[in-house]
């Protein structure tokens, strides 16, 4: 719970966040003067009021869910490896997202419509398919707002990836100090008290733990993962998994090396 509170806070100060109530108000603005530019063109009568009521229910509710949606994106993102086994908790949430905006929308229409217009609200008169139309066009607005998280998500990589650039890692081989760019790693062995470190400049030994080395990668933003109780990998490095017999993994990787990699550690290295 806690957790999720914070990435919530995270999320409301967010410049990201920020852009997308500026742009979903700024939607709402050119909707209201649209249906007021139709109306005149028609001749009709249309109260000012009216689509401010109409569409500024509907932005203010879809301001609301925003960092609940962007929550649940940083809770179970999308990657290449899990896309399919995201597809139907997406549209669930898509379905969630749009009878909660609805909800909210006709909540705020139902208390502002008789102060200011007079008269009740009616959302439902057109009947129950006014949700199949609403959800039509909030599936449409939850992609937009994937779109947007992940290209926050993607920004949010890249500064992590020059900060790694800047601070290497320091390890020890004898009297020898190793500097490691956590970008440059690709994978490690272990040796007894030693690792075997391959990065884009080559191998060398240095005396440290698999799980220690896995400490200090992650710290620097490389996403180092194990895949075997003798072995951690970049999981950037990875180019395809193939399954073998017994449940194990085939790893390919970008310097055309292949490691195996056990079931016990293939949940961690697709999630």
């Amino acid at each position: 719970m806690n957790s999720i509170k914070a990435k919530l806070i995270d999320w409301l100060k967010s410049p990201t966040y920020h852009i997308m109530v500026g742009v979903t108000l700024i939607i709402g603005a050119t909707n209201v003067g649209t249906k007021l530019s139709d109306a005149e063109r028609s001749g009709l009568y249309l109260p000012f009021s009216e689509p401010i009521i109409t569409e500024y229910s509907s932005a203010f509710a879809l301001i609301f869910l925003l960092p609940f949606t962007f929550a649940y994106f940083d809770k179970l993102p999308i990657t290449a490896a899990n896309w399919y086994r995201r597809i139907a908790p997406y549209l669930a949430l898509s379905i969630i997202f749009s009878l909660a905006h609805v909800g909210i929308m006709v909540a705020l229409r139902m208390l502002f419509w008789p102060l200011i217009l007079g008269g009740s609200y009616g959302f439902f008169d057109d009947g129950i398919g006014v949700l199949l139309y609403e959800y039509r066009k909030d599936a449409i607005s939850f992609l937009v707002y994937w779109l947007f998280w992940l290209f926050h998500r993607q920004l949010k990589e890249a500064r992590a990836g020059k900060a790694v650039l800047a601070e290497p890692i320091a390890l020890k081989s004898g009297a020898t100090t190793i500097l490691l760019q956590a970008g440059d790693f690709i994978y490690a062995k272990a040796a007894g008290n030693y690792a075997e470190v391959t990065t884009s400049a080559g191998t060398q030994l240095a005396r440290i733990t698999l799980n220690d080395l896995m400490t200090l990668l992650r710290d620097k933003g490389c996403e180092a993962v194990r895949i075997h109780r003798s072995y951690i990998v970049n999981k950037n490095e990875i180019m395809e998994t193939a399954p073998i017999a017994g449940g194990d993994l085939t790893i390919k990787l970008r310097n055309g090396e292949s490691l195996r990699a056990s079931r016990r550690y293939k949940d961690g290295l697709l999630s």
